[in-house]
């Protein structure tokens, strides 16, 4: 049975960029949603099933209050909005015990910084939110997770707005140059240039957030440092805020080296996705049985619930994981078969 929700905004402003151009926003709603949506001035109209509907003026809803407090919307905004509460919907579903209203919507609302283009940035999971907690509170983080989970990119956020609040006089980000199956020799420069690429993940995580002459400012002056982490050995860095990205490819040795560079009034980030390991042995994989009651340390691990890429990464990832669950059963069916 087909049902139908008119909703009235107030301000045709504000309902203007929720439409968006040529109705943009409403036709991914719509088409990810599987309902029929159309506007006249400031009503939006949603026809379609019943649960389907609901989901789609609960999206409506929120992106109008975001774009009135502030928040600037793209067309990925508005298909994450739709992943996240068509995820909740789910949730809500397959369990009686649900999060009071008020903590989600808390949780939603819990600003880490504003980038130069006007969008607020802000955990979109319960355990992203959980992560961005830890790293308010203790002083070294590790967050193991799989890619588009959010690592370095909240870590990046709250480290420019301690950065900008003053709590800290620098932020070092540095990640292991490890060749993932190509080589660099051969490329032109030094070494600072050969390893330059793997450097772009970190630098992409600035400019979403800060505008590029900013940055650039930043690390002239040396209040931003983007290293490799074979120029952190020696070193103390104090009052800093320090990320360690792809930590999964430091070895045992590299990771004892980086955390105790450490200096008084630093916080320090590790990120590491275990199914991404270029290395032949991994020194994260023992870590949590090395630090796991060391005091001012926390542990944060996410899923591929807490993905905000392309929902289809997502159904990337754990079809990937399937995979190789299989291989792995296989191969040791065939090697328990060869032994009988």
């Amino acid at each position: 049975m087909s049902y139908f929700r008119e909703i009235d905004f107030e301000e045709v402003e504000i309902s203007k960029i929720l439409i968006g151009e040529l109705e943009e926003n409403l036709k991914s709603i719509a088409r990810m949603l599987g309902v029929s949506i159309s506007s006249r001035g400031t009503k939006i109209f949603i026809k379609g099933e019943e649960k389907e509907v609901k989901i789609a003026e609960e999206v409506v809803k929120e992106l109008y209050r975001e774009i009135k407090e502030g928040f600037a919307i793209s067309k990925k905004d508005v298909e994450e909005k739709v992943h996240e509460l068509k995820k909740k919907a789910k949730e809500e579903n397959n369990s009686s015990d649900q999060e009071d209203n008020s903590k989600i919507e808390s949780r939603n609302r819990e600003v880490i910084i504003t980038t130069y283009r006007g969008k607020k940035i802000i955990p979109k999971t319960e355990n992203q939110s959980k992560y961005v907690k830890s790293i308010y509170e203790k002083d070294l983080v590790i967050c193991i997770g799989p890619a588009g989970t959010g690592k370095t990119f909240l870590a990046v956020a709250v480290a420019i707005s301690y950065l900008k609040s003053g709590k800290i006089n620098k932020i070092v980000l540095t990640r292991p140059a490890v060749e993932a199956g190509e080589k660099i020799g051969y490329l032109p420069g030094g070494i600072l240039e050969k390893v330059d690429p793997f450097m772009r993940p970190i630098y992409d995580c600035l400019y979403e957030i800060l505008d590029y002459r900013e940055v650039a400012k930043f690390i002239e002056r040396g209040v931003i440092e983007v290293i490799p982490i074979a120029f952190m050995r020696g070193r103390t860095i104090s009052d800093s805020f320090i990320i360690v990205d792809e930590a999964q490819n430091l070895t045992y040795d590299q990771v004892k080296m980086t955390l105790t560079r450490m200096g008084i009034g630093s916080k320090m980030v590790l990120t590491a996705d275990m199914t991404q390991i270029d290395v032949q042995k991994s020194g994260i994989s023992e870590i949590e049985k090395i630090l796991g009651n060391v005091e001012g340390v926390s542990f944060v691990y996410l899923t591929g619930e807490d993905i905000v890429r392309h929902p289809i990464v997502s159904r990337i990832i754990s079809a990937f994981e399937n995979y190789e669950k299989s291989s792995r059963k296989a191969e040791q069916e065939r090697k328990e078969k060869n032994h009988i």
